[in-house]
């Protein structure tokens, strides 16, 4: 059975990211967060360690896509950890090749926070440049 404060970190995030509240998300992050995407930098093991890290490779990655809808699912939940499903219909600008992802993020958390965040990929990201 999930902790009560896991529980509470998984409702607020996933009402953070169906609202677009992106910017309040590292309220709910650890300073030291981790986050480990492989299919993000080309099928090396990366981590990105801290907001900062994670932020500019998602910046990196958004580059030249507009993301039109995402849909976040309800988290399902487990001890210290959550999931939770996205999928994004996009846009590659350059091109207006209209595509969607489907990913599933399972997160860990430590003392109320997230201390770690793995990224598993049903669709490839569709703008990996390394």
């Amino acid at each position: 059975m999930p902790a009560a404060g896991v529980r509470r970190v998984a409702d607020q995030y996933v009402t953070l990211m169906r609202a677009g509240r992106l910017d309040a998300l590292d309220a709910l992050m650890a300073p030291d967060v981790v986050r480990v995407a492989p299919l993000e930098t080309g099928g090396d093991p990366v981590e990105r360690r801290g907001t900062a890290q994670i932020v500019a490779n998602a910046d990196r990655l958004l580059a030249d896509v507009e993301i039109n809808a995402v849909d976040v699912d309800p988290p399902l939940l487990d001890d210290d950890r959550f999931a939770v499903r996205f999928r994004f219909d996009q846009t590659h600008t350059p091109t207006g090749a209209r595509s969607s992802t489907t990913k599933l993020s399972l997160y860990t958390v430590t003392d109320g926070l997230i201390s770690r965040e793995e990224v598993f990929y049903y669709d490839a990201p569709q703008a990996v440049s390394t």
